[in-house]
């Protein structure tokens, strides 16, 4: 329940009636339209592990990303050496920068020039992340970014808080997710499988014997079940609960 006087604040009052991602992906999409944002996300963010990647398809909680973008993203392998995440894991005040000036201080040549043609090509050029710890201690981030004039300390401030309480509802619904994870039948999980794998729902029919109506029926149930608004988010979501594992 978020506190009296938030509650009675427009811009925050949606926070409280979040009960599922795409509850709370509605209420991100809308704050990031508002604030003249073009892209946001929440990505859980631990301590990393030496020599494994840091893969933003894995980290994202929710995201508004482009999955093309965030594919190229972890081909790239740009999350490895981000100069970003590197500094959110050692501060707890707002990250605001300017998409250039992170991009050259990645430490090699290629790696500038990617980031900076792939931030380029969707017309990014600035951004902000708060790093937020919910009440388990878990640590993550909630970006927004986009190509705007910068922010003033009213709208960092504000933006803070609304990051903290979606964090902290995110949290509460997570705390579910086991249960979201053992409610998929073997089914499900299978052609969310193959959804993973780039099949077309006629395609999966055809490996599975199943009808092509039957493989969208799974596709439909295990997206609803896993809180998301499309298959897309479903197989995200699916990668980061660890159900093909």
């Amino acid at each position: 329940m978020l506190p009296e006087t938030l509650a009675a604040d427009p811009f925050f009052e949606p926070i409280g009636h979040i009960r599922t991602v795409f509850d709370a992906m509605q209420v991100m999409r809308k704050a990031c339209n508002l604030y003249g944002f073009s892209i946001f996300s929440v990505l859980n963010l631990p301590n990393a592990k030496p020599g494994a990647p840091e893969l933003l398809s894995r980290m994202a909680v929710i995201s508004s990303w482009p999955p093309e973008m965030i594919c190229e993203y972890d081909r790239l392998g740009l999350g490895t050496d981000s100069p970003v995440f590197t500094r959110l894991r050692t501060r707890i005040a707002p990250l605001v920068f300017k998409v250039d000036d992170v991009n050259n201080m990645r430490p090699t040549t290629d790696s500038v020039k990617s980031a900076s043609e792939l931030f380029g090509r969707y017309g990014l050029t600035m951004g902000v992340y708060y790093p937020v710890y919910d009440s388990r201690g878990h640590r993550f981030s909630v970006s927004f970014m986009g190509d705007r004039d910068a922010l003033t300390s009213e709208e960092v401030l504000t933006l803070a808080m609304f990051s903290t309480l979606i964090v902290e509802q995110l949290s509460k619904i997570s705390a579910t997710e086991n249960s979201s994870k053992t409610d998929l039948n073997p089914r499900e999980i299978e052609v969310l499988q193959w959804i993973a794998e780039g099949k077309t729902s006629a395609e999966i029919a055809q490996i599975t014997g199943l009808s092509e109506h039957t493989v969208n029926h799974y596709a439909t149930i295990a997206t609803q079940k896993l809180g998301c608004s499309n298959r897309t988010q479903a197989v995200v979501r699916a990668i980061r609960l660890g159900i093909f594992e």
